[in-house]
C-alpha cells in the first residue's frame, strides 16, 4: 500500500497561532478571535478532502477564516446589533440599487455605506475597497499610499463603525 503520509492535521495545528492573529485583526476581540479560529479549524477538518494540494493549506485556511468572519457579520447576531440601533429607519428609502438582496440586507448595507460616508476624509475609499474584496496591498497601490496607512485607516474606520453598532 503506497500512501503518502498525511500532514494535514499537523499543518493545521501549526497554523493556529497565525490564524489567531489574523482573526484578532478582524474581530479586535480575543474571545471572538478564538471562536473564529475554532470554527475555521472545524470547517477545515470537515472539508479537508477539498484541499487537493497541502502546499496551499495556508491560503485555504485564511480564506475559510475570512469567509467565516464575513458570514458572522451577515448572521442574525450581527443583524440584531444593527436592528437595535434607533437610527435604522433614517436610512430606509425606496429605490435602493441593491434590488436582488433581501430588504433587510439592503437596509443594513445602506446604513453601513451611510456610516462610512461619515468617517473622516481618507477613510471612506480604503474601507469601501476592503469591503469589496481588495487586499491591503491592492488598496495601497491604487491609492498610492503606504500599506501601513491603509491598514491604519481600515482599522480605525472599522473601530468607529463598531462603536456606532454597539452603542
Amino acid at each position: 500500500m503506497d500512501r503518502k503520509p498525511d500532514h494535514f492535521a499537523g499543518d493545521l495545528v501549526n497554523m493556529q497561532e497565525q490564524l489567531y492573529y489574523f482573526a484578532l485583526q478582524l474581530t479586535e476581540d480575543r474571545e471572538d478571535a478564538l471562536d473564529l479560529v475554532q470554527e475555521t479549524s472545524y470547517k477545515a477538518l470537515k472539508n479537508r478532502t477539498r484541499l487537493h494540494n497541502n502546499d496551499h493549506i495556508r491560503a485555504w485556511l485564511y480564506t475559510i477564516l475570512k469567509n467565516t468572519y464575513i458570514n458572522y457579520l451577515r448572521s442574525s447576531h450581527f443583524r440584531q446589533l444593527v436592528h437595535d440601533t434607533d437610527e435604522l429607519n433614517n436610512y430606509s428609502s425606496p429605490g435602493t440599487s441593491l434590488s436582488e438582496a433581501p430588504p433587510d440586507e439592503q437596509l443594513i448595507r445602506k446604513e453601513l455605506h451611510e456610516m462610512i460616508k461619515l468617517l473622516p476624509q481618507g477613510y471612506e475609499k480604503p474601507i469601501h475597497m476592503f469591503l469589496t474584496g481588495y487586499s491591503y496591498k491592492e488598496i495601497s497601490q491604487q491609492m498610492n499610499i503606504p500599506i501601513g496607512t491603509v491598514k491604519s485607516r481600515i482599522h480605525l474606520g472599522k473601530k468607529q463603525i463598531r462603536k456606532v453598532y454597539t452603542a
